[in-house]
């Protein structure tokens, strides 16, 4: 327990998350390294749509054709052998304006694996990005769990990456309920400041894309990146 909370209710409160972070206007993390961030500590009518990427190409080129068409900014969350072999997929990601991060080479259950295979499958997927970008990027989320631990923040802050990115809202997509489980997932749970949890390879998400993005702008929130969703 955290100040009265649970563990899971701390990480998602926006007020404790305000307490503790501090953004400057680059949009990077100043204060309180290594905790994860679910929400935006500001309230700015903004929220942001995440992608797990990994999967067909096909079914990627035609999420990213989707959100092209309605001009809306994401954060893709690769995985390192995913973009090793199509490098093409980060140059159509950064060309379009989006967020690319890293979601570790080979997307194991993160919480199960020994310090050293932490840090190599955080610094595997961060080399791949510096191959095709010239830089890291400034995300990271672990993969194989909605939450980090100590091990895995540690590792993501020893290879530059100061906080672990989280969410709020889980879609459930890569459970491949149906398109409407998808898009009830989201609705009945997004607000101002979430981080919506979404995946690559997935029809039913494809589907459920353009009808989230209409629904969610409808309730006059913003869909930004991750970037701008937690700059000062």
């Amino acid at each position: 327990m955290i100040m009265g909370l649970s563990r899971r209710e701390f990480i998602k409160s926006g007020a404790a998350l305000g307490a503790l972070l501090s953004l400057p206007a680059t949009g990077s993390i100043a204060a309180t390294t290594g905790n994860d961030i679910a929400t935006s500590p500001y309230k700015r009518n903004q929220v942001a749509l995440t992608f797990h990427g990994a999967g067909s190409s096909k079914i990627a080129n035609d999420l990213l054709n989707i959100v092209k068409k309605y001009n809306t900014p994401i954060t893709v969350f690769a995985v390192g052998a995913w973009l090793k072999a199509d490098t093409s997929i980060a140059k159509k990601i950064l060309d379009d304006g989006h967020d690319l991060g890293n979601h570790t080479m080979n997307h194991f259950q993160m919480k199960t694996l020994s310090a050293s295979k932490v840090e190599s499958e955080i610094n595997g997927c961060a080399n791949e990005i510096k191959k095709i970008t010239g830089s890291i990027g400034n995300w990271f989320r672990p993969s194989g769990t909605e939450a980090s631990n100590a091990t895995i923040r540690k590792y993501a802050v020893k290879a530059g990456y100061k906080n672990c990115i989280s969410y709020d809202v889980d879609s459930h997509d890569y459970q491949d309920p149906g398109s409407k489980v998808v898009i009830n997932n989201v609705m009945n749970n997004v607000k101002d400041g979430s981080i919506v949890s979404l995946h690559f390879d997935h029809q039913n998400t494809v589907i459920a894309l353009p009808i989230i993005i209409e629904k969610i702008t409808a309730m006059n929130l913003s869909l930004v990146t991750i970037t701008n969703l937690l700059k000062a």
